[in-house]
């Protein structure tokens, strides 16, 4: 049985990845780790939690990551702050 894959992005309207015009499909988990690499949030394999912290707009208005964050890696101290070990 084949190994579950994440997709990352779905980039529509690629120009720059060759002749005409393609819908590009990016997969987590490249072992490639190049320096020079667009994407290197796209590396580890799993699942990753993404954080904005100016989109952020803290517990009292929202609290919504904490609720449902698996692993209650998540507290606040006026907007989120991520406990990356327990992730």
């Amino acid at each position: 049985m084949g190994e579950i894959s994440y997709v990352f992005n779905i980039q529509r309207y690629s120009l720059h990845d060759g002749p005409g015009i393609r819908t590009i499909i990016f997969l987590k988990g490249c072992p490639m780790k190049c320096r020079w690499c667009c994407n290197p949030e796209s590396q580890k394999r799993m699942p990753e939690i993404f954080y904005t912290e100016s989109k952020c707009i803290g517990l009292e208005e929202c609290g919504f990551c904490k609720n449902v964050c698996p692993e209650k890696a998540i507290d606040f101290k006026g907007k989120a702050v991520i406990d990356r070990k327990n992730v």
